[in-house]
């Protein structure tokens, strides 16, 4: 398989001529959203780490939307995430006065999956928050990161084969050459660590806040597990951002390095950059109806923005994850999603592939 390296970025840049965001700065009705009140659904279950995420966020939002209107959440689980996306998608209810703020599974995107009738490119978006990921593995198969690579018959817990932290995590062990089975079919990070703590399984690829709160206190401390990797944010670019709240834990790219002694090479790192910006670049993601008004699109952006730069919130998201998370701005959120879309049929062809030999 041939895999061009410019495409995304060709891609991007003419996605970006495409597509016009309302002008920031341009003075808005201070009143629009005055004695309104304001829907904001959660594709996620009352209590899970994204509905908590979301409703801190929109405590903080309701105050920087001109006009304070009233905001409040509601959960729509369901569909693998997809329902929440589907009700955007055909709304037909007054199109100023809702939003929709909830992971994105970019592979669901790729390959178009079956029961998502939402076309995501197609919807406003306002902005989006990325929640960085890492991987851990137990010290009772090696005694040091660096032995991996030479260990063979490890277990991979992971969640649905189509969920980014499979792919990701298979597709580092495979690069890497790793003799390993992949156990799918958890419910959750939750779940999949349970069964490393059961030893049913030796290594896991989960979101860096959940090993900081659950993991790392629990069995890092203990010296039962180690950290491996964070797998890094890459810009459209193609280039590697710093991860400072995982300033401790190689990128993956440099764990590489440091076991190997080159620079990693091949077609499946090649597919795994080209994939990078697009599953581990947006987690959260704000978007709007189509026919939102354009004063809307610009009040709800630049409130969005406004919430990521208040000190208050920003104290309690780091108490919440354990650090900032990165944000993307609603241009570059844009770009992502329609690049996901959009993405070239051999990367279509191979994400799709990849997860049926997960299954």
């Amino acid at each position: 398989m041939e895999i061009n390296r410019n495409l995304f970025g060709v891609l991007a840049a003419l996605l970006v001529a495409a597509f016009v965001w309302p002008a920031k700065g341009v003075a808005a009705d201070s009143d629009f959203y005055a004695g309104k009140t304001v829907t904001v659904y959660v594709g996620r279950p009352p209590g899970s780490g994204a509905d908590l995420a979301v409703r801190s966020f929109v405590r903080y939002w309701a105050q920087h939307v001109p006009g304070e209107p009233t905001m409040i959440v509601k959960n729509v689980p369901g569909g693998g995430g997809s329902r929440v996306w589907n009700l955007a998608w055909d709304n037909k209810r007054p199109k100023d006065v809702e939003i929709y703020f909830s992971p994105v599974s970019a592979t669901s995107v790729i390959v178009k999956q079956r029961g998502l009738r939402a076309d995501l490119s197609q919807l406003p978006l306002v902005g989006s928050l990325m929640s960085p990921n890492m991987t851990f593995a137990r010290t009772e198969r090696l005694q040091k990161a660096e032995d991996l690579p030479d260990v063979s018959g490890l277990q991979f817990g992971g969640q649905a084969p189509t969920h980014r932290f499979s792919i990701l995590g298979r597709l580092t062990l495979d690069i890497l050459g790793v003799d390993y089975r992949n156990v799918s079919g958890f419910s959750g990070a939750s779940d999949v660590f349970n069964a490393v703590r059961r030893k049913e399984v030796d290594i896991q690829t989960a979101p860096l806040n959940f090993y900081r709160f659950t993991v790392e206190p629990s069995v890092v401390e203990s010296g039962d597990v180690i950290p491996l990797w964070y797998n890094p944010i890459i810009d459209q670019s193609g280039n590697i951002v710093p991860l400072e709240a995982a300033e401790e834990i190689p990128s993956y790219i440099d764990y590489y390095k440091s076991v190997k002694g080159e620079e990693p090479s091949g077609e499946l790192l090649e597919m795994y950059k080209l994939l990078l910006p697009n599953l581990n670049g947006i987690t959260y993601a704000a978007f709007l109806p189509r026919g939102t008004s354009e004063e809307a699109i610009q009040i709800l952006s630049e409130s969005f923005d406004a919430v990521t730069e208040d000190a208050a919130y920003r104290e309690e998201e780091k108490r919440m994850f354990g650090f900032n998370l990165p944000v993307v701005s609603a241009e570059e959120g844009t770009v992502i999603i329609r690049n996901m879309a959009n993405a070239p049929e051999h990367v279509r062809t191979f994400v799709e592939d990849y997860i049926q030999e997960g299954r």
